[in-house]
């Protein structure tokens, strides 16, 4: 473990096992994992853990979101796109089995819920669904939520324990053959998407240069860099597709 993750404010070491894995369609897996530092482990939905994949001087890295966490089993899951991508995350998610040790620091993050917005409104990729769908799941049924999500095709699309409702809607989004850095789904849906009266929180994730075209969609759209949390999961032509930083602020 390097040094330098142990001081990151907040987080704490995390021994763990992989102990079950589970394909969630054509590239999602999920992954449960078990282990030490899980006995009190709280964290806030849109935080995520690192886990260290390799060792040395120039340690591998790399960032998943906390998809739920169990705290009778002590497990966290983890929902990764493993399949049709490359690089050291996905490789290591596509190979993983149980009984495989990995160790991480966790929880990591600073986009989570703003509990004090009227509505929220999620757009993500593949890579940014598992996060939006747990976020959307922290929030009381009665708070009007949107939830536009893109994947490849349906067999993509992910499960979820609420419901879409009048109140609550999860839309997802089928780009098909359109290469993902070429697609426009998610901007489009910033640009159309109806938003409810009062102040509101838009949360985006994926592509790093998608999610700042939609950050701008959602700035043209009146609303203010505080009301926009942004993530970039990945960068096209990178091939460390899960390791992407947060953004600091909106438009950064």
């Amino acid at each position: 473990m390097p040094p330098r993750l142990l001081t990151i404010p907040g987080v704490q070491l995390l021994e763990l096992e992989v102990v079950q894995v589970d394909d969630l369609g054509p590239r999602m897996r999920q992954l449960l994992l078990t282990g030490n530092g899980l006995q009190d482990f709280t964290y806030e939905p849109g935080q995520d853990v690192m886990l260290v994949l390799s060792g040395g001087e120039r340690a591998v890295s790399r960032r998943y979101t906390i998809r739920g966490y169990d705290p009778r089993a002590r497990t966290i899951e983890l929902d990764v796109v493993a399949h049709g991508v490359h690089g050291p995350g996905a490789e290591w998610a596509a190979s993983t089995i149980p009984g495989d040790r990995v160790n991480g620091v966790g929880p990591r993050g600073k986009i989570y819920l703003d509990r004090d917005a009227d509505w929220h409104l999620f757009l993500g990729d593949e890579t940014g669904a598992p996060g939006s769908l747990r976020m959307l799941e922290g929030l009381p049924e009665a708070v009007p939520t949107q939830a536009y999500l893109e994947v490849t095709s349906p067999a993509d699309t992910l499960g979820t324990s609420r419901a879409s409702s009048e109140t609550q809607l999860v839309n997802w989004l089928y780009r098909g053959d359109t290469p993902a850095i070429e697609s426009t789904m998610l901007v489009d849906a910033m640009t159309s998407a109806d938003l409810p009266d009062g102040r509101g929180h838009v949360y985006i994730a994926g592509e790093v240069q998608i999610v700042n075209a939609v950050l701008r969609a959602a700035l043209a759209r009146g609303l203010t860099p505080d009301q926009v949390s942004a993530k970039a999961y990945w960068g096209r032509g990178k091939a460390n597709e899960n390791n992407g930083e947060p953004l600091e602020k909106a438009g950064a």
